[in-house]
């Protein structure tokens, strides 16, 4: 028991004493403090009881201070006001380790989620909030995420941004396809198979036509008897040896080491632009989303 409790044995006779100074009147404090005006006006005769000090005298139907009530209300306040800048500094501190970040699913199950036990190792302490969004015009002030990425030149207005990974783009198909169907001599003989393509309504990805177009080859029209509206379910399917799909080679390079996926063609398309991490300029980085960003790059290698 701490030794300030001989004097004072309940902290509420400390915020009934601090509101009524402040206040000049028992009336107020209780109505401030949701008590009724007895019940404040009991709680400070117990404290001055249990200190032997006379806090408060009336003067002309108004509540005064007595000179040791002015000073225990001086010491009383500093004490409130520092635990108060202590417990804010601590929350603001721990609000500082809960990042919400936002990518896109495929970049989640592909590439975050097998190495994300190495950032919890060393950084225990930051909780992640992870969103998956198919979406590149997210408003992160206003959505208040912390970190994002974005795929383009590495401008923005008001986001700064970070290189991460220079886009390139290449078939991938499981070893058991390829076994079935035989080996492509080049980007031509992808007419005679079926092409695993996505769409996505909110941002705008390198499809199969522009891949193939881009090494020369023209289709009049794709097969799409199957069409996913992310690239996290074609890959998915052209693992289960469903079809070729188009892989990013950042989030295709553990399935290939794996030999879960294998490259049809040694052909890839390098488009020059970046997939960037993203951070709103508006407001300061907490610790924790520079923690997160910098462990990204460095996994990247790009720290």
């Amino acid at each position: 028991m701490h030794r300030l409790r001989s004097f004072v044995p309940s902290a509420n006779y400390l915020f009934a004493f601090e509101a009524a100074a402040r206040r000049k009147s028992f009336t107020a404090a209780a109505d401030e403090l949701n008590v009724s005006q007895p019940a404040v006006s009991k709680t400070i005769r117990l404290l001055e009881e249990s200190t032997g000090l006379k806090l408060f005298r009336r003067e002309h139907n108004r509540l005064e201070l007595t000179a040791e009530g002015a000073r225990l209300y001086r010491e009383v306040q500093e004490s409130f006001d520092h635990l108060h800048m202590v417990i804010g500094s601590l929350q603001r501190e721990h609000a500082g380790d809960l990042v919400r970040v936002s990518f896109s699913a495929s970049f989640v199950q592909l590439w975050l989620l097998p190495r994300l036990r190495d950032f919890r190792d060393k950084h225990p302490g930051v909780t992640l909030r992870i969103e998956e969004s198919s979406r590149d015009d997210q408003d992160l002030a206003a959505e208040n995420i912390d970190l994002s990425a974005r795929l383009g030149s590495g401008r923005w207005p008001g986001l700064h941004a970070w290189k991460f990974v220079e886009e390139e783009v290449m078939p991938v198909c499981s070893p058991d396809y390829l076994a079935r169907y035989g080996a492509l001599s080049g980007p031509g003989d992808l007419r005679n198979h079926l092409l695993l393509d996505f769409e996505e309504r909110h941002r705008t990805r390198i499809g199969w036509r522009e891949w193939l177009e881009r090494h020369g080859v023209q289709m009049a029209r794709l097969r799409e008897d199957v069409v996913f509206t992310d690239s996290l379910g074609s890959l998915k399917a052209a693992g289960l040896g469903e079809g070729i799909a188009l892989g990013w080679s950042h989030l295709v390079e553990g399935q290939l080491a794996a030999g879960q996926l294998v490259k049809p063609l040694p052909e890839s398309y390098r488009s020059g632009q970046w997939i960037c991490l993203v951070m709103p300029a508006q407001r300061p980085a907490k610790r924790g989303t520079e923690l997160f960003r910098d462990w990204l790059l460095d996994q990247m290698g790009q720290g």
